[in-house]
């Protein structure tokens, strides 16, 4: 066999200090990189050494490394990683930097540090039944000659077997290079160019509606049906269940795996607690009550503060101290934060964000764990990359470590997750965090017509922080350019939002705009009642997607209760006065349900009458309570702010 192979293949050589090498393969070396790694490198912090040899690796640049260090510092580098540290203290950049750099001196490297090039790769190979070849690495069984590859999977115009495929104890070759086909010969030249990326990790920066569900689809066939990666080794991860269940849907393919962040995490910690119990928020307060110091407290909810400041922590990694610090509605969380982890263990339970905290914690304590959902996880693919949040980003990099092999699509201009810890940084930083990634662009949205592409390009300019990037409607998007004002923005003040809505759909109709051809859109549901009532108000049927689950909401259900307390303060009914009473809280609702028992329109006269009796602290929260109503009824009557 010839060292050093292939160019293409961009393997190198790793020596050993005061070890003369062989003189060809000095002299073939003579060029390339040289990195030293002694136990100076490994005392400092291998940081920079692991992220020159990553990028060498990523992108088969050969290099020559300098191996200086004794046999027992050599043994300590291959004893699998502990970390203990809590991953608030880690932060979403944190990397296992001795198991990466132990990955990257084997990987693709010859072993020349008695001086002669062993490429042991063809040696476990052969002891899989290949026999080493003369010209190439190893001869499989029916004789074709072939080389193993041990640099990042891509199509090669080689006879390949890929070091994944021979750790699975396989002798496969994997497919000459070809283009995507199935589902992947309808791309868009910009979508087929992200499938056809020649190899990982792989930025995808996909505008609004330019395909990119679609293209991280066509991607995970690709991978799967033309470049033959092993179904076991790919892990595809969606934002949410709805997004896992379409993808799956789309797919049609049981041997892929598609999970959510939080299925991952779930999956990692069943992995050693089969038993384990997902809580619900309702069994989370519970908890919460029986750690907290104070009790409840009449009109306000205690827990909420402190669930949120759980998720600040577990998902935001940020310290319990300085969440607690930054808040002055959580007292004695940095406490409590343990105590309530504690508790969970104790009974082996499980709440929403300990699926990914726990599962962090559990990778970094357990090499074996780790290494057995790493091949899993060899290639990840991830959509929704914008929405990624601190603790998102730890899994992911330890799952797809040590090779950080990751298809991310996402748009840096569509992070809503802010305040949950989403930051654009993780797509416009990619590089830096999976090393030696290539990029891709999606241009063309396909949802929107050319004007309302034109003018949302426009409005996302001005983020700050952000990747440059082009944005074009699909020629058949089909709006009409013909109409001036096509697309216009106007600013409204909230209270007259609805009303602003009504007369526009009620113009358009005058118009003879078809009804099917019109929507009124919010940003959450709740947005949408005033716009529903005031269309309903001005004769205007809707179908609408907010269902009357919504009325029973305790907000909603307390502001209709006021408004028809207001509406009738002469014929009030005692069910509206016991919903009323208890919002804002005045800690007199069994009081209320006691003296309104068997009332039936009630006055304002009457109600005031039936606090008579009642101690002076009660009775002064009833007059409140009965001039709240009277103050409200006013408005209706006389208008004015009361």
């Amino acid at each position: 066999m010839t060292f050093p192979g292939p160019e293409a293949l961009g393997r190198g050589l790793v020596v050993a200090s005061g070890v003369a090498v062989r003189g060809d393969l000095a002299a073939v070396a003579a060029d390339w990189d040289r990195v030293r790694v002694d136990e100076a490198v490994l005392a400092d912090g291998p940081a920079a050494t692991v992220e020159q040899l990553h990028r060498a690796w990523a992108n088969r640049q050969r290099v020559v490394v300098e191996l200086d260090m004794p046999t027992e510092a050599l043994a300590r580098l291959r004893q699998p990683a502990v970390e203990e540290r809590p991953p608030y203290e880690l932060g979403a950049g944190f990397t296992l930097l001795g198991e990466r750099l132990q990955f990257l001196l084997w990987r693709n490297n010859y072993d020349a540090r008695s001086g002669e090039a062993v490429w042991w790769w063809g040696r476990i190979a052969a002891g899989s039944g290949a026999s080493i070849g003369d010209r190439t690495d190893v001869v499989l069984r029916d004789g074709t000659e072939a080389w193993v590859d041990g640099g990042p999977r891509q199509p090669l115009n080689l006879p390949v077997v890929h070091a994944e495929t021979l750790e699975l104890g396989r002798l496969r070759l994997q497919p000459r290079p070809g283009g995507a086909t199935g589902d992947g010969t309808s791309l868009a030249p910009d979508q087929r160019a992200a499938v056809e990326h020649p190899r990982g990790p792989v930025r995808v920066v996909a505008p609004a509606g330019s395909g990119k569900t679609r293209t991280l689809n066509a991607r995970l066939l690709h991978l799967v049906d033309d470049r033959g990666t092993e179904p076991s080794l790919i892990t595809a991860v969606a934002y949410n269940n709805r997004a896992a269940a379409e993808m799956r849907d789309r797919l049609q393919r049981p041997d892929l795996q598609v999970r959510t962040v939080h299925s991952l995490g779930w999956r990692i910690l069943r992995d050693t607690r089969p038993a384990a119990k997902l809580l619900g928020e309702w069994e989370v307060r519970g908890h919460l009550q029986r750690i907290l110091p104070h009790t409840r407290r009449a009109g306000t909810d205690v827990f909420a503060p402190y669930i949120e400041a759980l998720s600040d922590v577990r998902i935001s990694l940020r310290s319990p101290e300085s969440v607690e610090a930054e808040r002055n509605d959580v007292a004695g969380f940095a406490e409590i934060f343990e105590t309530y982890r504690a508790r969970l263990a104790e009974r082996d339970e499980c709440d929403f964000d300990e699926q990914v905290y726990g599962a962090i914690r559990l990778l970094l304590a357990d090499p074996e764990l780790r290494a057995r959902w790493q091949g899993r996880c060899r290639h990840m693919l991830v959509d929704e990359f914008q929405d990624i949040t601190p603790a998102y980003m730890l899994l992911l990099r330890l799952l797809a470590s040590p090779a950080l092999n990751v298809f991310g699509v996402g748009d840096d201009d569509q992070t809503i997750y802010g305040y949950a810890g989403a930051d654009p940084g993780f797509l416009v930083d990619y590089e830096r965090l999976f090393p030696g990634a290539g990029s891709a662009a999606l241009e063309v949205s396909y949802r929107c017509p050319p004007d309302v592409v034109t003018a949302t390009g426009h409005l996302v300019a001005n983020n700050h922080r952000r990747l440059p990037k082009t944005i074009r409607a699909a020629p058949a998007a089909g709006a009409d350019t013909t109409r001036p004002g096509a697309f216009a923005i106007s600013r409204v003040a909230d209270g007259a939002m609805a009303a602003t809505a009504a007369a526009r759909v009620t113009a358009w109709l005058d118009d003879g705009v078809a009804e099917s051809d019109i929507a009124v859109l919010g940003r959450v549901n709740s947005m949408l009642l005033p716009a529903l009532a005031a269309l309903d108000e001005a004769g205007i049927g809707t179908r609408s997607l907010l269902g009357t689950q919504f009325m029973r909401r305790n907000l909603v259900r307390a502001t209709l209760a006021w408004m028809r307390l207001a509406l009738r303060p002469d014929s009030m009914d005692p069910r509206d006065l016991n919903e009323a009473v208890r919002r804002p809280g005045r800690r007199i609702n069994r009081l209320a349900s006691d003296l309104l028992e068997g009332a039936w329109d009630v006055s304002l006269d009457r109600l005031a009458a039936l606090g008579g009796n009642l101690s002076e602290r009660q009775s002064e929260s009833w007059k409140h309570f009965v001039a709240d109503i009277a103050a409200a009824a006013h408005v209706v009557t006389e208008g004015g702010d009361s």
